[in-house]
């Protein structure tokens, strides 16, 4: 039910007037993943088709995955979603609904479609049947098609509070230093810290710690060899650089607030010996590589030269 979702008040506030029928327009929820924007599409049509009773047969069939009328469509080998995946969605979003009044459409990685088949869909949401109701979901508006866009009331998913995040994490492990660090790392998705939590990523995070003291040491033969071991996971090694970097930055003046908090004392040791100026322009370098490379081919070369640029004399 939408009770249980937290930290969306504009999505849960939007979502209950879809469930009492005062609205019917199209929804573009945006945000990141793990902000709640598809369980609370999920937990709204348990509330709309179970009137509001948890013990519903509609909450059990949504639970398992299986209620015929709520429509879910995903990208394909989570690359894109077709045009032949877009004709059957239309299909039976304008056929009459199984078991409700309305059945819900949702449409996870609107982001993702294919001009084709966002054309194909147009029509739909310009006139949406009066039995389905459409919910588009994707982590930015801009990455939509603009005129998907358009046809829809567009609600934003805030990052979650800390504490929430912290409060779920808990739940996961005792060792409250990691759980500090994943759910800054994760910056306000719910789904993203449970994955660091869970997943062992924190690894390529030290890597990317070892990176530093290896620039620092201007063995060039190292340090290539070293950025060479993660080039299959470059992209988010990135961002763990960004998040260290930032923490090195701000270590003498918030030291509170550093995301990185169970390295604290290598990162103090570092801050020493890399210097100020070098590390706001190795910040600046790095996220401009971030945002020039979209080649994975090319990304390892930018980052090679990020760092020889950073730590050269």
């Amino acid at each position: 039910m939408l009770s249980a979702v937290q930290g969306q008040s504009e999505g849960v506030r939007l979502l209950r007037r879809v469930v009492e029928g005062h609205v019917t327009t199209p929804l573009l929820l945006v945000g990141a993943d793990g902000t709640g924007r598809r369980f609370s599409v999920i937990e709204a049509a348990k509330e709309a088709f179970s009137k509001g009773d948890p013990e519903s047969i509609h909450c059990v069939q949504i639970t398992k995955g299986m209620h015929p009328d709520l429509v879910v469509v995903r990208p394909e080998d989570d690359k894109e979603i077709g045009v032949e995946a877009m004709r059957a969605l239309v299909e039976q979003a304008g056929s009459f609904p199984s078991m409700v009044s309305s059945r819900f459409v949702i449409i996870d990685g609107a982001d993702a479609m294919t001009t084709a088949a966002a054309n194909v869909l147009l029509k739909t949401l310009e006139e949406p049947p009066p039995t389905s109701r459409f919910f588009l979901l994707a982590e930015s508006a801009s990455a939509v098609l603009p005129t998907i866009r358009s046809r829809c009331g567009v609600v934003r998913y805030r990052p979650l509070p800390e504490k929430f995040i912290l409060d779920y994490l808990r739940e996961h492990t005792d060792d409250d230093a990691k759980a500090l660090v994943c759910c800054r790392l994760a910056e306000g998705s719910v789904g993203r810290a449970y994955q660091y939590l869970a997943s062992g990523r924190l690894s390529l995070r030290n890597k990317v710690l070892s990176l530093l003291k290896v620039g620092l040491s201007q063995d060039v033969s190292s340090l290539f060899s070293s950025i060479d071991e993660i080039e299959s996971d470059l992209d988010r090694g990135l961002r763990f650089l960004d998040h260290l970097l930032r923490d090195l930055l701000m270590l003498p003046h918030d030291p509170s607030r550093i995301t990185n908090v169970d390295v604290v004392d290598q990162l103090d040791a570092l801050r020493g010996q890399i210097g100020e100026a070098r590390l706001s322009a190795l910040l600046r370098e790095s996220r401009q590589v971030r945002e020039r490379s979209r080649s994975k081919i090319i990304l390892p070369f930018h980052v090679k030269a990020c760092f020889l640029a950073a730590f050269s004399d």
